[in-house]
């Protein structure tokens, strides 16, 4: 009885339903709510299972973020269904605009789910875009990559003859002197002031400033030859990197123009997505046709009678 009674308040949670009237009402009102549960926990668990599918495969989240993301799929699924199984009234337009979103998600259901089915054979087709796409670029990454080589071995070429020549004149001139003249005062005796009596003339010597050039220019044809380096094992991986680089950015759109590609050129992967699409349609229309099937119960009647009785006493005092 305790289950029961849990069972009939977790129903009323997801669905809507006031509680206090069901538990007054007749079996038939707490039986339409385990009917709507039901559903709603088939909806959302396939559409739990695609929003942490999506988030995990495409937003490349990790099992908490595609956790999070497959809660608010069933979060917005709910609020959805709510506006069909909360109304009081069948509302053709509102059933048949329920229709239309119905088909639209079970489009994009029923595709996520085939990515996930047809997980391998997407695989394969990516492998034999990837090559094409590889062999169309390659051409032209190759032309770069030689062009930034030849540039580097200018740069080089033009650095070395920069350090030849600054050896060339270190090895001539390692020191270089300068003059220094010094001035002579003596204090005069008459006036007591120190006055200038003449310069005395030095001869210094210094290591040339230019040798601090050298280790500059050391590092910097280094960095150059390093790049060199790489640029030349890039060249000669090129079409491994380029597949590499193309394989790591795992595009949405990509993949379903691949899974496109596959269910228009095999009839049975048609057939099989055909059958999904209906299956998921079939499921979103789930409710719509219990609410639209089922007759006026007691839980109803309450909420209309309370709605009438509010409505006449509001009336009155506008009276």
């Amino acid at each position: 009885m305790i289950m029961k009674d849990l069972w009939i308040k977790f129903g009323c949670f997801l669905t809507g339903h006031n509680y206090t009237i069901i538990k007054n009402s007749s079996e038939a009102s707490a039986k339409t709510v385990k009917k709507y549960l039901s559903a709603l926990l088939i909806i959302s668990t396939i559409w739990g299972f695609i929003g942490f599918a999506f988030a995990r495969r495409y937003l490349h989240g990790d099992i908490g973020v595609s956790s999070i993301g497959a809660l608010v799929m069933i979060f917005i699924i709910i609020q959805i269904e709510r506006q069909i199984i909360l109304s009081l009234r069948k509302n053709l337009f509102a059933m048949l605009f329920r229709i239309l979103i119905g088909v639209v998600m079970a489009i994009i259901g029923s595709v996520i789910l085939d990515q996930v089915i047809f997980k391998e054979d997407v695989e394969k087709e990516k492998i034999t875009n990837i090559q094409k796409e590889v062999n169309k670029i390659m051409p032209e990454k190759t032309l770069e990559l030689t062009s930034q080589i030849k540039q580097l071995d200018n740069d080089i070429a033009v650095k070395e003859n920069e350090r030849t020549a600054l050896l060339l004149e270190l090895s001539k001139r390692p020191m270089i002197t300068a003059p220094t003249s010094i001035n002579d005062y003596k204090k005069d005796s008459l006036t007591k002031k120190m006055v200038l009596v003449g310069k005395k003339v030095s001869i210094q010597s210094a290591i040339n400033p230019k040798t601090d050039l050298l280790p500059q220019l050391d590092i910097l044809l280094k960095n150059l030859r390093d790049q060199k380096i790489k640029k030349e094992n890039d060249k000669l991986n090129i079409q491994q990197l380029l597949e590499t680089d193309i394989k790591s950015k795992v595009g949405f759109l990509n993949e379903l123009k691949t899974l496109f590609s596959i269910l228009l050129s095999s009839p049975i992967a048609m057939f099989v997505w055909i059958l999904l699409f209906m299956f998921f349609f079939m499921i979103e229309l789930f409710i719509i046709i219990n609410k639209w099937g089922d007759t006026e119960n007691d839980y109803d009647k309450t909420v209309m009678h309370q709605m009438n009785v509010r409505i006449k006493m509001l009336d009155k005092l506008a009276e």
